[in-house]
């Protein structure tokens, strides 16, 4: 992270954006973040939110992350589950 801000880079990292936003306030973000010219890195369990914004997902669990080169739709598909809560509810 040092490094990162030694060097000018366009890089956002948000943990839970829409966390107490209502809708709108939503749409607005995410129309924000399609036009931002930069990397994203975004940690969120809201499906729809990511949906159209996520273009690779990275799986943190049993101590290890695996890289998925596709968007949210295409994780869920391939892992055979409707919503990011059934994650937590595996990992237990």
């Amino acid at each position: 992270m040092v490094k990162l801000l030694l060097e000018p880079v366009n890089l956002l990292i948000l943990d839970e954006p829409t966390n107490h936003l209502d809708l709108k306030t939503k749409d607005i973000l995410k129309d924000a973040l399609r036009a931002f010219e930069g990397t994203i890195i975004l940690i969120s369990h809201d499906r729809d939110f990511l949906e159209g914004l996520a273009t690779k997902v990275f799986e943190f669990g049993n101590k290890r992350v695996r890289e998925h080169f596709e968007d949210i739709t295409g994780f869920l598909r391939n892992k055979k589950m409707e919503n990011l809560r059934e994650i937590e509810r595996k990992g237990k």
